[in-house]
């Protein structure tokens, strides 16, 4: 029994669910949070020795910050009609995509989680010298408590190619910027390729 929650969901229903709520999870659960972070991912199939999380004084300080990479055990879920519907809210005829390839711009944290816990995106995964993907997911949880939405973009690869995959590589906020959240999105995006803060409108972009 792996379930961060201590529930044995194959004992009680017949079924192992792979729970799409991380987050809710890892706040409900009774253990601590890198204990509860192994066991979701346990649960999920990753082999022990796959799994690690970068632990450190910046886990303990900050209870919402985790990062688990995945190594090449991580397997894809290649369901590319659910996935599409979840990024684009309809399915992609990819034949008709030049290159294989098509862009979004509008992706909310609830849906990149989605992506995530379904196995559509690699949290290890990176545009270049971008965060992760659960680096960015974690940071717009963060605000997201606080009640900051960001919105991502990135781009999408056709089930038909190799190299299928979510990308992201960019987030933007719209709305007022208090002096606390500037702060914080220039400490987590760095030096990105693009970088726009303005009174109401944050958004950092890498190539």
């Amino acid at each position: 029994m792996f379930c961060p929650m201590q529930l044995d969901c194959q004992a009680m229903t017949g079924v192992i669910y792979n729970c799409p709520n991380l987050s809710e999870c890892l706040d409900n659960s009774p253990l601590n949070r890198r204990e509860a972070i192994r066991l979701y991912f346990l649960n999920q199939g990753i082999k022990p020795e796959d799994i690690r999380i970068n632990g450190g004084s910046t886990q303990d300080n900050n209870p919402d910050y985790y990062s688990c990479l995945y190594s090449s055990s991580f397997t894809y879920n290649f369901d590319g009609e659910t996935r599409d519907r979840i990024i684009f809210g309809t399915s992609i005829v990819w034949e008709d995509s030049m290159g294989g390839a098509r862009r979004f711009h509008n992706l909310s944290r609830e849906n990149l989680q989605q992506l995530i816990s379904q196995g559509f995106a690699n949290p290890a995964d990176a545009q270049n010298f971008s965060p992760t993907v659960g680096d960015f997911f974690d940071f717009a949880q963060r605000q997201g408590n606080k009640g900051f939405e960001f919105i991502f973009e990135g781009y999408v690869i056709s089930p038909e190619r190799p190299d299928y995959r979510v990308s992201i590589d960019g987030l933007f906020y719209r709305g007022i910027c208090s002096t606390e959240l500037i702060f914080d999105f220039q400490e987590f995006v760095n030096e990105p390729d693009e970088l726009e803060i303005e009174p109401n409108y944050l958004r950092a972009w890498w190539d």
